[in-house]
């Protein structure tokens, strides 16, 4: 069941939860600018997801899609397919179409800083697409500009927090049921046929730090961190390291694994997030252990597993009745309740610091870094590939 909804999450752009109960939903409560459909302008189409998330708001009976742009020669014409429109000249275009009041930014990272201020600028609110952004100093410009606004901003990032089981955690400690964790551990990730033509399909993962980011631990890792900052808020100091052992990640500068440990003070968190080749059976890795003084949790949406103080319990029953929220049903209850997202940038510039400081750690060759940032600039842009020491050696002689 939660492995078709992680499918789901990759083709549409996935949902972000709002920890409600079955019977809560449609419940609209004070309306302040209730309308019967959004119109909707899609930035950017950065590895396809602006395609996404244009299937998303099409599907949406509440919002209707008006215009896109997207400037890359390849993914221009995907955008204007999946849309079914002709694109706009431009993203200035886009975003002064007076239809348009809502923009979904799913543009390269290093343009999203930009995104957002260009939509404040013209009053439409934004779905804003992981990962967040490329640097911390964008994600801090990010947040200043909406705390400027009265635009609301939800952050997608939904392959963690949009399954229910997830939700459920997350809406039990919030509520304190277990109290201060103990330890925590989170393997998330894809995997992929030995033959799965990486560069053809997402060139993208390939572009330099000052675009995309970083590698695999800001495309997949952002879920991940994302999600540990939702349940921990931001841990006191980052160690990290990252390999390049697939070997088109070998020839770039871009890493497709890494493993980042979080110094909470009396507990660490340790996640271990990107691809990985694998054979059959291609199952995505989203494991999850936490322990409290009083509680042990194992769960795994992929496969329904879900292990309560070492015994086996249905899923299910877990799960009772939380409901994810979609994304865009957050943003438009938001818009018309002025309310403030749950799933926001607040958290979105947490965890692109705990990125910025894991890149900082692994550049230093794993030393411990301390958070807050003062430095807000991606610590990559100093170095080039992946250290030799995380390469596959069997990659870097095919290679040349």
């Amino acid at each position: 069941m939660y492995r078709r909804q992680f499918l789901r999450a990759i083709v549409i752009g996935g949902s972000i939860p709002r920890l409600v109960a079955g019977g809560a939903r449609g419940q609209q409560g004070a309306m302040t600018m209730a309308k019967a459909q959004y119109g909707v302008g899609i930035l950017g189409n950065c590895c396809t997801h602006g395609a996404g998330l244009a299937g998303a708001f099409a599907g949406h009976p509440r919002t209707r899609l008006v215009t896109g742009y997207e400037p890359d020669l390849r993914r221009g014409p995907e955008l204007g397919q999946a849309m079914g429109l002709p694109l706009a000249e431009s993203y200035e275009a886009v975003v002064g179409h007076p239809e348009v009041d809502i923009v979904g930014v799913t543009t390269d990272p290093c343009d999203k800083a930009a995104m957002v201020e260009m939509a404040c600028r013209a009053g439409k609110h934004i779905l804003l697409n992981k990962p967040m952004c490329e640097s911390f100093d964008s994600a801090r410009r990010i947040e200043q500009t909406l705390r400027q606004s009265r635009v609301k901003c939800v952050f997608d990032i939904s392959m963690v927090k949009g399954l229910a089981p997830y939700a459920k955690l997350r809406q039990e400690m919030a509520a304190g049921k277990y109290g201060r964790p103990i330890a925590y551990h989170h393997d998330f990730g894809m995997t992929f046929p030995p033959d799965f033509p990486i560069r053809d399909l997402w060139p993208e993962r390939f572009d330099p730090p000052q675009v995309s980011g970083g590698g695999e631990m800001t495309n997949m890792g952002c879920y991940a961190i994302d999600y540990m900052v939702t349940l921990l808020g931001s841990p006191r100091s980052v160690q990290a390291k990252r390999g390049s052992f697939w070997q088109e990640y070998a020839e770039s500068p871009a890493e497709n694994f890494g493993q980042i440990i979080c110094d909470y003070g009396d507990f660490y968190a340790c996640l271990a997030v990107g691809k990985q080749k694998l054979t059959e059976p291609l199952q995505g890795v989203n494991d999850l252990s936490i322990r409290f003084h009083n509680t042990n949790l194992i769960l795994n949406p992929y496969t329904d597993t879900c292990i309560v103080n070492g015994l086996s319990r249905p899923m299910a029953e877990y799960v009772g009745d939380t409901v994810p929220e979609g994304a865009i049903d957050q943003l438009l209850r938001c818009i018309e309740q002025d309310a403030e997202p749950q799933d926001n940038v607040e958290l979105g510039r947490m965890g692109v610091e705990v990125l910025m400081g894991a890149y900082k750690s692994i550049v230093k060759h794993g030393a411990v870094v301390k958070l807050p940032l003062k430095d807000g600039s991606n610590p990559l842009l100093r170095v080039g590939r992946a250290p030799a020491h995380d390469r596959d050696p069997s990659a870097l002689r095919a290679s040349g």
